[in-house]
């Protein structure tokens, strides 16, 4: 009797995903739902390559954007805990050179500052995403440095990096503070960063199906490609090729100095996996740092990322309050006004990784295209269709079920 109201749900979630699927033009999406430390639920839907028609399915490894952060700082963390980092010291003891906001050149910058985006880096819309140019180009020339982007007479800095407000005092969304934290883990822990979130978190957690931007894809790796609409043409062209690139071979980082650039395994955005593997490091982290005894910070530790370290009063925001890292979203799930987790946006794909604290359920999608408008309270509404026909077809009757 059990099984047969299990696949009825199934087949009630299914249909009206499908029907999301359709209202917005979405290629491909995998869904999970856990609650505690059981996976309850998960699907997939859709295509991983409009070419040749290849369904996604749970084992399909996407792009997932900046949910990537929350590994990035929970590395960082970790290296708080055996005191080799100080939340609050000035980030260029670490780094090994001098960084500062030229129009505040007497304030330090801290980590804390960088993992709540208030260290005075400014947008990427205002710096026009140079960062990105920096990663690309540090490709071909392995011997390229974070002081060319940091630095004043760096080739690739540009005033614009920086706010005009002093470091602290307000707030603002950076992808370079993801990769000044990557740089400091290299120099920390005397790993590249790829290797070290791979022996710290991936493998307590038995993460198999994950990989960060060129490290570790193999031609097992069953990955999906990232899909942008074509306004004029209407149609969807592929905006990162993840099931054509080919492998690095075994001595392509040999030449790599630790440390000098911080950006080229992208710890600001390019984790792939799948929703199933990434369940994982979500329960992980809702169970206060630990899943099936295997631990990645310790329960303080876990609890101080979650804990609120930034807001503001308006809540007309996406980012209206911040743990370490941790984005405490306010309009994820109607109802619930705290979950805690990040999303993702870039290139067409659409990532949400949330929980819910005291009811410890939480709810992670992932789309590589799809048709969205922001709604009035800054979230799109595709995001909130899915995440509201997950907790009702799936995870409301357990909760009520647990009372």
């Amino acid at each position: 009797m059990q099984n047969k109201i299990k696949q009825h749900t199934n087949k009630i979630v299914s249909k009206e995903i499908q029907l999301i699927m359709d209202k917005f033009n979405i290629v491909g999406c995998q869904a999970v739902a856990v609650i505690k430390d059981k996976l309850i639920w998960s699907d997939a839907y859709g295509y991983r390559d409009l070419e040749t028609n290849e369904l996604v399915t749970e084992n399909t490894m996407f792009r997932i954007a900046s949910i990537s952060k929350l590994f990035t700082a929970t590395a960082i963390m970790q290296l708080v805990e055996r005191k080799l980092l100080n939340l609050n010291q000035d980030i260029s003891h670490s780094l090994g050179f001098k960084v500062r906001n030229p129009k505040y050149p007497n304030s330090f910058i801290t980590l804390r500052q960088i993992l709540t985006h208030t260290s005075s880096l400014n947008s990427d819309d205002a710096s026009n995403s140079v960062y990105a140019k920096f990663i690309k180009d540090g490709h071909s020339n392995l011997s390229l440095q974070l002081t060319e982007l940091l630095d004043e007479k760096g080739k690739y800095f540009t005033k614009e990096i920086w706010g005009d407000w002093k470091p602290g005092d307000q707030w603002m969304y950076s992808n370079i503070g993801a990769i000044i934290c990557g740089a400091i883990i290299e120099k920390v822990s005397n790993l590249r960063f790829d290797q070290y979130i791979n022996q710290n978190i991936f493998e307590p957690l038995e993460m198999k199906n994950v990989a960060f931007s060129f490290s570790n894809f193999n031609k097992s790796h069953e990955l999906a490609n990232l899909y942008e609409k074509n306004k004029d043409k209407n149609e969807y062209q592929i905006s990162i090729d993840d099931i054509r690139q080919s492998e690095y071979s075994k001595t392509h980082w040999d030449q790599y100095m630790i440390g000098n650039h911080g950006g080229l395994f992208e710890p600001q955005g390019g984790l792939r996996t799948s929703a199933v593997e990434l369940s994982k490091f979500l329960r992980a982290h809702m169970l206060s740092g630990s899943l099936y005894g295997h631990r990645i910070l310790q329960q303080k530790t876990s609890k101080l990322m979650t804990s609120i370290q930034w807001s503001r009063e308006e809540n007309n925001h996406f980012f209206s309050k911040m743990g370490l890292g941790f984005h405490i979203s306010h309009d994820f799930l109607p109802g619930y006004k705290e979950m805690i987790g990040h999303a993702g946006e870039a290139y067409g794909l659409i990532s949400n990784f949330y929980w819910h604290d005291e009811k410890q359920f939480g709810i992670i999608f992932i789309m590589n295209g799809s048709h969205f408008d922001l709604s009035e309270d800054t979230r799109f509404e595709v995001e909130k269709e899915l995440a509201e026909v997950i907790y009702k077809q799936v995870i409301e009757e357990r909760l009520l079920k647990q009372k």
